[in-house]
């Protein structure tokens, strides 16, 4: 079985961030959420795994994956020219995957449980394709499947009135019948090709097709809120206090925080569970629940919580507690330190700002 993995998107809605890297490469708990899938699918006993990209990205995947040197196994990257949906996406690994069977898995999406009862219940039951549904309190806005048991009747993409509250997770297997249905596709009235399409033919050829229920923790990562949420809900796993760096004396520092290789805690309050990369500097400051800060960071005379700040960023003196924000990657911001006060930032790799007294 081979993995798949699909990254395409402009990430529109985690602008400016996603105008320097894609959204997949984006950190929860200082680890790019593409990592979480390629570990997902490792632990599963699938180790060769294709990451479908953008040209326009492919140097910076490159970068982060190295041919899959940081797992020993190979990974692929194939190029999809342009973003025409999912089910192209899979016609354009279709040399990649050859006749295996293949776990299709979107790059986007964070899951937090095992994909081998998936792959288990796919091989015993000799499915053409499974796919993973959810419960969701708004199907309206997934891909929602209608079913007999655990027989796949039928999927329907955004409907207005849903056949049930089942929505497709991101997750999805197939054999390489599939390719022979998106071959069969037409664009949609978005012009773009549907794998809820391509499911359709499927079951319309009347293949074998099942469900996975899935009862695991399941976020879409493409929007500011969600990728915080995805942070705090992989720091809560923190346990104990591991430091690798250097705390002084006059620093407090609770359990459920991690600090890494070389990092530098000086006259500061730490409130697990956060984690701090290595080579980070933490001066003067609060840092509080849920919180990760990566590697090279450096934050002075700061109070800062429930936020993601990237590697190299600098905040020195901002005069606001700092809640709810993504720091991107070289960013900068400054000012004077004060009654702290709430602030929520989004800013983009590069960019600086400046908080006047």
């Amino acid at each position: 079985m081979k993995g798949l993995i699909l990254c395409g998107g402009k990430g529109s809605r985690l602008r400016p961030l996603t105008f320097s890297r894609p959204k997949h490469l984006l950190p929860v708990m200082n680890k790019p959420v593409l990592f979480y899938g390629i570990e997902s699918m490792i632990d599963a006993g699938i180790d060769s795994i294709g990451v479908v990209v953008p040209p326009a990205y492919r140097k910076a995947f490159d970068e982060a994956l190295q041919g899959g040197a940081p797992w020993g196994i190979d990974v692929a990257l194939i190029e999809q020219d342009e973003p025409r949906g999912v089910a192209d996406a899979v016609r354009a690994a279709q040399p990649f995957v050859g006749k295996d069977d293949m776990l299709l898995y979107l790059g986007d999406n964070v899951i937090d449980g095992s994909l081998s009862p998936l792959v288990e219940k796919f091989r015993a039951e000799r499915l053409a394709g499974l796919v993973s549904v959810s419960a969701v309190p708004n199907p309206e806005q997934f891909g929602v499947v209608q079913l007999e048991g655990d027989r796949l009747l039928k999927v329907v993409e955004k409907p207005k009135q849903p056949p049930s509250d089942l929505a497709i997770n991101g997750v999805y297997l197939f054999t390489s019948t599939v390719f022979g249905a998106i071959e069969r596709l037409r664009p949609s009235a978005r012009g773009e090709y549907e794998i809820t399409d391509a499911i359709q033919r499927l079951i319309d050829d009347g293949l074998p097709l099942g469900v996975f229920r899935s009862p695991y923790w399941w976020k879409d990562t493409g929007q500011p809120r969600d990728l915080i949420l995805c942070n705090q809900h992989f720091l809560q796993r923190v346990e104990g206090l591991q430091v690798r760096g250097s705390i002084d004396a006059s620093s407090s520092v609770t359990s459920r925080v991690v600090i890494g290789e070389h990092a530098v805690v000086r006259n500061s309050v730490i409130r697990g569970p956060v984690v701090i990369g290595d080579h980070a500097v933490i001066e003067n400051s609060y840092i509080g629940p849920y919180t990760s800060v990566a590697r090279h960071a450096r934050i002075v005379d700061c109070e800062v919580e429930n936020s993601i700040v990237m590697e190299h960023a600098t905040l020195d003196g901002v005069p606001h507690r700092i809640d709810e924000s993504l720091i991107g990657a070289e960013a900068k911001a400054s000012g004077r330190s004060g009654p702290p006060q709430r602030a929520r930032l989004w800013i983009g790799d590069h960019s600086q700002l400046h908080f006047p007294r």
